[in-house]
């Protein structure tokens, strides 16, 4: 829907930015901060749109002047999305500045106070008065998934093989942190190594060696048995190996690329192994016989996430520039695309329902995707400054995510925040670093009772905290 250009419009907004002052200043004082159709939006819109969009012409179709036309939309479909400001065409014309798509197109645009009152109008449920209830949104009405659908125990390391450890000149960050969903199992990365250890109590089980150099990925399959390592030498080599937890055996290697792989998961049943590549590509490979099943040629710049769901119905890719795809697990054939992100995805992490996949990203937005048809339940735009690094669910439906604000959060299945932790510095007495520099948690985890936070940081150290 495109909203057409007005021929003419009034020349100043001062009487809508008075009344918009008013009204809200009126609501704080009476203590009701709902943001009404009637008490704020209609003014602003009919100081500014009625000439064009009124009750006595409608470009396009469109008319502005009453609360269920506004809502109904024009003849290109509804401009106002419950609860979803971002995905509104009318905030994106009233905010554009491309001069053929601008509304007005002519005169003073409107002020950001007024944007900003229509963007709570509708991210609040586009409430037509006081009395009104808001209009139908998403909740994130999350179910455990049942556990008995899966039967044992999950492997634990035992007498793993020694090996010579590569020395580096100062601590290496923890790039990868995973937890096994089926047993007291966690893996974190060292230069040329995986770290084995209980994530509870951080005793050591032992490493296995990476000889493709720096293991950039680490996730445990759903059954706890194998580990997927991923990562190797920037712009020299890459490659994905599977190891078996209880016995740190190589079992499988696939993929051969020229630069480090930096995303890459296993399928449920243990057939598919996906990589996303700095050639922008997505590759599908077979565990069984190193085969190429599929390539996605879809991203317009480096992949740098992805992760299939726990049912192995879908496969979610993130890449640099903030877009994200949702693809048939099996096949790799389109289903939809997830826009809500301005900057690179760093994380992809599906709920064990398979329902919903949370996203991070570099403009420091955290998104719950209800994959049915893509819609954001729930979105932390502000919930890292300075840009999000990583994200993972727990068991029962929590998720934990990480930032450069140097903090760890931890939040509700509802998308609400539970507890927020500072990495201080130096990082409570792990490792000396100078005064005043603050330590980056990298990766975040919960382990597979859902039981304990985990979070590395780029001074080499873990962090444990209690799951509230």
């Amino acid at each position: 829907m495109r909203i057409n250009s007005c021929q003419a419009v009034l020349r100043s907004l001062s009487g809508a930015l008075l009344l918009t002052a008013v009204t809200v200043a009126r609501a704080e004082e009476d203590g009701n901060t709902v943001v009404t159709y009637e008490d704020h939006v209609a003014a602003i819109l009919k100081k500014n749109c009625a000439t064009c969009h009124g009750d006595g012409k409608q470009e396009a179709g469109l008319n502005l002047a009453n609360y269920a036309d506004v809502v109904k939309g024009s003849g290109g479909g509804e401009i106002v999305v419950a609860g979803r400001s971002s995905a509104s065409r009318l905030i994106e014309v009233i905010t554009s500045t491309d001069a053929g798509e601008q509304m007005p197109p002519d005169g003073e645009r409107l002020s950001d106070e007024s944007v900003a009152l229509i963007k709570t109008w509708i991210d609040t449920g586009l409430r037509e008065n006081s009395g009104s209830s808001v209009a139908e949104m998403r909740t994130l009405g999350f179910k455990p998934a049942d556990s008995t659908t899966e039967t044992g125990p999950g492997a634990v390391p035992s007498m793993l093989t020694e090996f010579a450890r590569k020395k580096t000149l100062r601590p290496y960050p923890v790039l990868a942190l995973a937890t096994s969903p089926r047993a007291p199992v966690a893996a974190s990365s060292e230069y040329g190594s995986i770290e084995l250890f209980d994530p509870g109590t951080q005793s050591p089980y032992g490493s296995i060696e990476f000889a493709e150099g720096e293991p950039l990925v680490l996730t445990f399959s759903r059954s706890g048995r194998l580990l997927l390592a991923a990562g190797g030498k920037p712009v020299q080599n890459g490659a994905v190996v599977l190891f078996d937890v209880a016995t740190g055996k190589r079992l499988a290697s696939v993929g051969d690329e020229p630069d480090a792989i930096i995303a890459a998961d296993l399928s449920p049943d243990e057939k598919l192994v996906a990589i996303g590549c700095t050639s922008r590509l997505v590759k599908l490979f077979s565990t069984e016989d190193g085969s190429l099943k599929a390539t996605i040629d879809k991203h317009t710049d480096w992949v740098t996430a992805v992760a299939f769901s726990p049912d192995g119905k879908y496969l979610a890719t993130g890449d640099r520039t903030g877009n994200i795809h949702l693809w048939d697990g099996s096949t790799g054939g389109v289903i939809l695309p997830l826009s809500e992100h301005k900057e690179s995805v760093r994380a992809l992490s599906w709920r064990s329902d398979s329902a919903v996949v949370a996203s991070c990203a570099e403009d420091g937005t955290v998104v719950w995707w209800d994959v049915k048809d893509g819609w954001p339940l729930e979105t932390q735009s502000n919930a890292h400054q300075g840009g999000a690094l990583d994200c993972r669910f727990g068991p029962n439906g929590e998720l934990v995510t990480c930032g450069r604000d140097g903090r760890v959060k931890i939040w509700s299945p509802d998308g609400k925040p539970l507890k927020n932790h500072i990495l201080g510095a130096p990082a409570e007495g792990q490792t000396t670093v100078p005064p005043g520099v603050r330590l980056l948690p990298a990766r975040v985890a919960i382990s597979g009772d859902g039981s304990t936070v985990l979070a590395g940081d780029t001074a080499g150290n873990l962090h444990t905290w209690e799951l509230p």
